[in-house]
């Protein structure tokens, strides 16, 4: 997603105040889902050890991705709403940053790939409406389920699945009773721990602590039911 098209989306939030209003008389449903596009930005920070030595200098890097990310949701009253979101399963190739970069030829500074779904849980508040627009806020805790793990100069590599905490905030606007567009970012704090063997260092064992720490921003079209 890029910067365009977040703009993009605001504008037309606001132009959506101007939609007519849905009959009184229906009521409020509890249960939403939404669905749209997400722009993932990775936060690295690392600490490496190779053959059982800090490697000074040494980083990772993972580059930005944009995938599709749908949530549902319940809402308890008109303040507070529960969301559960699932994003689909994505490839991260990790890359080698700092030093690591200086390591000669056979090395190809892709140190390995990372299959991993985000999963976050969030509790939301809304202070009140206006017109057409649902600003929120809240927190909550988010699970990096790490499906699988590909070598790359890194062979046998491993990496954990692992708890962390969310900051989210964000802006509903209502089309009718039912349907309503968003944008929404999401600040992520987690990590994992990950292991292998540098074959082209005879064999010598690698292990790093990696804090991913993505910020997520999300905009799509939700229903309310």
């Amino acid at each position: 997603m890029s910067v365009k098209v977040v703009i993009a989306s605001a504008g037309a939030l606001a132009a959506l105040i101007m939609w007519p209003s849905a009959s009184p008389a229906e009521a409020d449903p509890r249960w939403s889902a939404r669905l749209g596009y997400a722009r993932t930005s990775f936060d690295t920070d690392s600490t490496i050890t190779v053959a059982g030595q800090p490697a000074p200098g040494a980083t990772v890097a993972i580059d930005d991705q944009t995938v599709p990310l749908g949530d549902a949701g319940f809402a308890f009253n008109d303040h507070w709403t529960a969301r559960l979101a699932v994003g689909s399963p994505i490839d991260l190739p990790v890359n080698a940053g700092g030093s690591l970069r200086m390591l000669p030829a056979p090395l190809t500074g892709t140190l390995g790939t990372i299959e991993i779904a985000p999963i976050v849980i969030s509790a939301l508040y809304a202070p009140r409406p206006f017109g057409r627009l649902k600003p929120y806020a809240g927190a909550g805790v988010t699970y990096a389920w790490v499906r699988e793990a590909k070598s790359g100069d890194v062979q046998s590599l491993r990496a954990t699945s692992e708890w962390g905490v969310v900051v989210q905030a964000g802006c509903d606007a209502t089309l009718g009773q039912r349907w309503f567009v968003f944008i929404d970012a999401r600040k992520l704090y987690v990590g994992t721990s990950a292991s292998g063997v540098i074959a082209a260092l005879g064999g010598a064992p690698v292990s790093a602590a990696v804090n991913l720490d993505p910020l997520i921003l999300n905009a799509g079209v939700g229903y309310r039911f």
